[in-house]
């Protein structure tokens, strides 16, 4: 019915490539469709699910080093006075001295304790701006702003986006609004159950454990964004494999690199990926899986 020509080697270092020519014509029209799909120029975008955070423990770990500060400061001066005292001629014994210094010590490190327990959970850059920043600690308490947790999976963005858009996904009454986020920081921990990272945002006043679907958007430049139907996709254990034509009635393979879903009515309607080629590229939308099933047959990679 058909004759496979492989194309042995990598295709710009990619792990897995062939080409697959078809010579039966009526097997290319039965069960082969190709269609021309544009790729447009956008910042890729990677969507990824966040909730309000509760904001007990948050407001806790400023009060606590807001209270420990008050505290370190106030022993600071008790050992100012001390010193002064104790130089003047027989005011105070060394003993009393030494307990001013291991008190003002021991404020000191409680202190640094409590921030280190803020900056841990909320990372460095969220926990300095929680300590600069006493207004928003205020809006916040007060029920003016929400702080959302997006969990990234793994690959873990390098360089967050200083906004972002989030689609509510939970509560009657505003499901399916959107907002809009500022970036707070990366968090210090990993989210429970996941290998990624947590980015804190700030929002609008939301109840705690509002659900939503957060795209943040990638890099600083336009890059060609590829769009496949899921029925182009052939996936072969982590990679998405797909086939573009290449001459009539002959298909090259490719790996489809970091492929992100996109959705239509909340379904996964393909996926997208950076794409580096013409703008114009003939994919196969049907019958990816009997070349894949040719060529993986030729190559004996069943």
């Amino acid at each position: 019915m058909g004759a496979v020509v492989l194309a042995v080697g990598l295709i710009a270092g990619r792990a897995h490539a062939g080409t697959v020519t078809l010579r039966a014509r009526d097997l290319l029209q039965r069960d082969v469709l190709v269609r021309d799909i544009t790729a447009h120029r956008e910042r890729p975008v990677r969507y990824v699910y966040g909730r309000a955070i509760g904001l007990g423990p948050l407001l806790g770990a400023v009060g606590a080093i807001r209270s420990a500060r008050a505290l370190a400061r106030l022993d600071a001066v008790m050992l100012k006075e001390t010193r002064a005292l104790y130089r003047a001629p027989y005011r105070i014994s060394a003993q009393k001295l030494a307990q001013a210094r291991a008190s003002a010590s021991e404020a000191q490190a409680k202190l640094a304790s409590a921030v280190g327990v803020l900056r841990a959970r909320y990372g460095a850059r969220f926990a300095g701006t929680l300590l600069s920043e006493p207004r928003l600690v205020g809006r916040i308490g007060a029920g003016g702003a929400s702080v959302v947790e997006a969990m990234v999976p793994y690959p873990v963005l390098e360089h967050p986006p200083a906004s972002a858009t989030a689609r509510i996904e939970g509560g009657a009454n505003i499901r399916g609004r959107t907002v809009r986020l500022q970036f707070l920081g990366v968090g210090g921990r990993v989210p429970s159950g996941m290998i990624g990272q947590a980015l804190y945002y700030l929002g609008p006043a939301l109840q705690a454990g509002t659900m939503l679907r957060i795209g943040l958007r990638l890099g600083t430049r336009p890059s060609r964004i590829l769009r496949l139907p899921v029925s182009a996709l052939i996936f072969a254990g982590r990679k998405a494999i797909a086939f573009r034509r290449i001459e009539p009635h002959r298909f090259r393979s490719f790996a489809v690199s970091q492929a992100r879903p996109f959705y239509s009515d909340g379904h996964i309607a393909g996926y997208q990926s950076v794409w580096r080629g013409s703008a114009r590229v003939p994919i196969v939308v049907e019958g990816a899986g009997l070349l894949w099933s040719l060529l993986d047959g030729a190559t004996g990679k069943r």
